[in-house]
């Protein structure tokens, strides 16, 4: 009888740790969180303005290179670079919040960061949003998101990202891409890139 209770006891607390430690790799389901974007980029225009950094910029139109720009931004400037990732934002307006499958856990293949991922479940205008992070958001190293949308006139897609660093024990934007196309129904189709990578003394 006692050799049946051990036995039992010790197939229960074998099945729990199979439990448990199946549940460690897998991506934890959470619900939609709300991220303020806008918010974001505000505190890095006001960083990167405090910290007098500079923007090495370059772009590509249809394989065409442009000229790599160095400009040293004001907040202003600064605010007005970054406004095309406020489009990320979108994700978080309050009709979209059943419609986005939330996975935290997820583990990025080329480095050591954890993705909490967006996904949409439904054609909007932000398909997915991914925040890279080191340990939790406060460490934030990286936000990829896709950005598409069509309507009777032309279609358009980016792809748009941030990377972050610890820059003077703050988390600072150290660079940034935008790449995508513009295409007309009627005309011809426009592929571009665009990358900037800041500096500082």
């Amino acid at each position: 009888m006692q050799s049946n209770f051990i036995k039992h006891t010790f197939l229960f607390i074998s099945l729990s740790l199979i439990m448990l430690t199946n549940g460690c790799n897998q991506p934890v389901k959470t619900e939609a969180s709300y991220f303020n974007i806008d918010s974001l980029i505000t505190k890095q225009a006001v960083d990167l303005w405090v910290f007098k950094a500079s923007l090495a910029k370059e772009g590509v139109i249809n394989e065409v290179e442009r000229d790599t720009v160095f400009i040293t931004p004001d907040t202003t400037h600064w605010k007005n670079e970054l406004d095309i990732f406020s489009e990320i934002g979108l994700f978080n307006k309050p009709a979209y919040r059943t419609s986005y499958e939330v996975n935290d856990g997820l583990r990025d293949a080329s480095s050591n960061l954890t993705i909490r991922e967006f996904r949409a479940t439904e054609e909007l205008p932000v398909r997915y949003v991914k925040f890279f992070y080191l340990d939790n958001l406060q460490k934030l190293r990286k936000i990829e998101a896709l950005y598409q949308q069509e309507n009777a006139l032309l279609k358009t897609q980016r792809k748009l990202v941030m990377e972050f660093s610890d820059v003077y024990n703050k988390n600072v934007l150290t660079s940034y891409s935008v790449e995508g196309g513009q295409k007309m129904f009627a005309g011809d189709s426009v592929h571009f890139a665009i990358k900037g990578n800041i500096q500082f003394n």
